[in-house]
């Protein structure tokens, strides 16, 4: 039987997985999500307008493959900011003039795979 890793990339965004739409920010997806206790952190200019963060994704390190979690439930809305959904990833947008510390939570899933990765993510606007 093929041994499950469930944990996260560092969602270091680049031109090849980014539009130039989607401003840059800088942080991890961290680790736990398999165990729903997943504790991202990013940091963002408030320049930037939006942060685009990728989706957590169920890993299979045998295989070298990485299955994003791109079907999301939102358990914990951002108290300062909103959330929106990419092909790329979640983005989120803070609202005008916050800067500080912002939250959200989710549960994702992906189709084809079972299990269900849930944590949350803080993103600080600078």
């Amino acid at each position: 039987m093929i041994r499950r890793t469930v944990f996260t990339m560092i969602a270091t965004i680049a031109a090849l997985s980014a539009s130039a739409a989607f401003a840059e920010c800088t942080g991890s997806n961290g680790r736990g999500w398999g165990k729903g206790k997943g504790n991202g952190a990013f940091e963002m200019s408030a320049s930037d307008k939006t942060c685009l963060i990728s989706y957590p994704g169920f890993i299979y390190e045998q295989e070298n493959r990485r299955v994003p979690a791109t079907e999301v439930k939102l358990t914990r809305a951002p108290k300062s900011g909103k959330i929106t959904l990419s092909k790329q990833g979640i983005i989120y947008t803070p609202t005008a003039g916050f800067k500080g510390k912002d939250k959200f939570c989710t549960k994702n899933t992906a189709e084809g795979e079972k299990g269900t990765l849930a944590g949350c993510v803080t993103v600080t606007v600078k």
